[in-house]
């Protein structure tokens, strides 16, 4: 709508006499911001909306990596279930991190056991290993 508004202004602009003038993000009125959408605020929906398309897209990476690793686990046992079991086991690594905090004797045993199962091949971590190292050490 925006884009359509500033071409109309400049097909109108260089005609003579007639001129528009906006209000720029100064405040100052100038033709120029006419030409140039303002910038809107950030609302709390789109602040929300941003972070769960960043976790979604960490999800996709990490379900990438893992069905490579399960594959190469067992080429005839059936990936998907492979792939559903780990992401389960990340799902409660990720809560168990976020409650243990960064800093405690407990994440830094949760991370000693995800760096010992992770595969230098796929760059993935078998988190259902991970999280068996964690609960019986």
């Amino acid at each position: 709508m925006q884009a359509i508004f500033a071409l109309a202004l400049a097909l109108n602009l260089s005609l003579p006499g007639v001129s528009y003038k906006c209000r720029d993000a100064q405040g100052n009125w100038t033709a120029q911001a006419c030409l140039s959408a303002a910038p809107l605020p950030e609302s709390d929906y789109v602040r929300q909306q941003r972070v769960r398309q960043a976790v979604a897209r960490q999800r996709r990476e990490v379900r990438d990596r893992l069905s490579m690793y399960c594959f190469r686990l067992d080429t005839k046992a059936s990936v998907y279930d492979c792939v559903d079991q780990q992401m389960l086991a990340y799902d409660i690594i990720n809560t168990l991190a976020k409650q243990l905090g960064p800093v405690s004797p407990n994440s830094a045993k949760l991370a000693s056991c995800m760096n010992r199962n992770l595969d230098p091949r796929s760059q993935a971590t078998d988190y259902r290993r991970a999280m068996e190292c964690y609960f019986t050490r």
